[in-house]
């Protein structure tokens, strides 16, 4: 790998541009308005994708092609297959002529596609997305395409069902790529609107259905097997020298299956002088609903629980699963919900010794569904006698209504993560998906809840 010296404040392209007139190095790479707009010079550097042109260069940084495309020459990738796809979209918009001619629009139709229609073709989303590359989903930005047809009530072609087709439930809605990409598009926000209208007009998959049937029966995502854990448990817990007061958001999986964690989490907190409410009402947050779109009965689970919640005299509602935390926080949109680590991370407290190498595995919906990845880490290294082994963030593949419905993916992502972490003794997780997911993969995992409990 060359390394080359630059002046500072020099963008990636002009770095280049200068490495190649100093140094006469003819690295070939793609640049065009040198003003953010037109994609066309995104890299890898130092491991993301980011415009050449707007990204600063710092010491020892590491510029390599995008990743995920056949690399042509030096930084530059064959794009073609991605603008061969685009072009297999065909317009099939039939117009409305006015008397003079002129095309009619509605002001109300431009902006349900203003959003879809920012896309500059950086290919960002496609570098990072890990159901492209372990299958034939094209990417998010061709499901952004095809929505932006489908919203258009001039069109005349049955997107939802090319869509359909072209592996629309193969998304594991994890936001890499609304992470990367320079334009900010709600990616995995356009994916779940595909998915609802591709629901409504009898394009999905069975096992979404069976879901929403465990639903419409006892309000769980899951079906029942033994007592639950909000039957098993009392309603309200009050700590001796109590600082908060707080509810406790179950989730399905704790609710019905990771009883163990929901006991694990009432201790956890008691300890830190925070009281628990245990709403007996609550339901399934609606997550598995609203990313398989169905949206619906996702509808009806958030008026229940906003009856609920609303009513309780709280500081906070806590949650120790990642996606019922992002549900609470971007859909329902409330302000007073916490993951169980931002909670904690505020509290100081001494924790017993234990000695284990550990990682932490990042939730999707907790790393870019909630901004939440210091916490996790700061909480553990607390604990005496931790052996911290750090990991990159990286989608494991139980979300998106990929674990149900797209079992073969799943397992494959499941088990490229898995190989990440061969050499600790633990992962910690507060994700009881991830949890579970990563368990089947040959894993020990261990809610961060449940290691806090052997040491409080």
């Amino acid at each position: 790998m060359e390394k080359y010296k630059v002046p500072e404040n020099l963008t990636v392209l002009e770095a280049l541009e200068y490495i190649n007139r100093e140094y006469g190095a003819n690295i070939k790479f793609r640049a065009s308005c040198r003003n953010s707009q037109c994609g066309s010079c995104a890299l890898t550097i130092n491991g993301s994708p980011r415009l050449a042109c707007e990204t600063l260069v710092k010491d020892n940084m590491l510029i390599e092609p995008l990743r995920g495309f056949k690399v042509v020459k030096d930084l530059i990738v064959d794009r073609e297959p991605y603008y061969q796809k685009l072009k297999s979209i065909r317009n099939y918009i039939v117009r409305k002529k006015l008397p003079d001619g002129l095309e009619e629009i509605e002001e109300s139709e431009v902006e349900k596609t203003k959003e879809l229609r920012t896309c500059i073709d950086c290919l960002s989303c496609l570098s990072t997305c890990p159901a492209r590359s372990s299958s034939n989903f094209p990417g998010a930005t061709v499901m952004r395409q095809l929505l932006r047809f489908s919203l258009d009530k001039r069109d005349e072609e049955d997107r939802e069902r090319i869509a359909f087709f072209e592996n629309l439930y193969f998304c594991t809605t994890c936001s890499s790529c609304v992470e990367v990409c320079p334009m900010n598009i709600k990616l995995e926000k356009a994916i779940e609107k595909l998915r609802e209208l591709a629901f409504k007009k009898g394009y999905f998959l069975e096992e979404h259905r069976k879901v929403r049937e465990n639903i419409l029966k006892s309000n769980r995502s899951i079906p029942k097997i033994k007592e639950s854990f909000l039957e098993k448990a009392k309603e309200f817990y009050k700590a001796e020298n109590e600082k908060l007061r707080v509810a406790f958001f179950t989730g399905c999986l704790i609710d019905y299956r990771n009883i163990a964690v929901g006991f694990d989490t009432i201790e956890v907190l008691l300890a830190h002088n925070i009281s628990v409410y245990l709403p007996k009402a609550q339901v399934c947050c609606g997550s598995p609903m609203l990313r398989t779109g169905q949206r619906d009965v996702a509808e009806d689970l958030m008026e229940k629980n906003l009856e609920v919640f609303e009513s309780l005299d709280i500081d906070y509602i806590v949650t120790v699963c990642a996606g019922c935390g992002s549900t609470l926080k971007n859909d329902y949109k409330l302000k007073n919900v916490k993951d169980i680590s931002e909670l904690l991370i505020e509290f100081e407290r001494e924790y017993k010794k234990l000695k284990l190498r550990v990682s932490y595995h990042d939730p999707c919906h907790l790393r870019r569904g909630q901004n939440v990845y210091k916490e996790p880490r700061e909480l553990i290294k607390r604990i005496p006698g931790i052996e911290f082994l750090d990991s990159k963030p990286q989608c494991c593949g139980a979300g998106g209504g990929v674990r149900s419905g797209v079992k073969e993916l799943a397992k494959l992502l499941g088990k490229r993560r898995a190989k990440q972490f061969r050499d600790v003794d633990k992962v910690i997780t507060i994700c009881p998906f991830c949890e579970l997911h990563l368990k089947e993969q040959g894993l020990d995992v261990i809610n961060l809840v449940s290691l806090l409990k052997k040491v409080i």
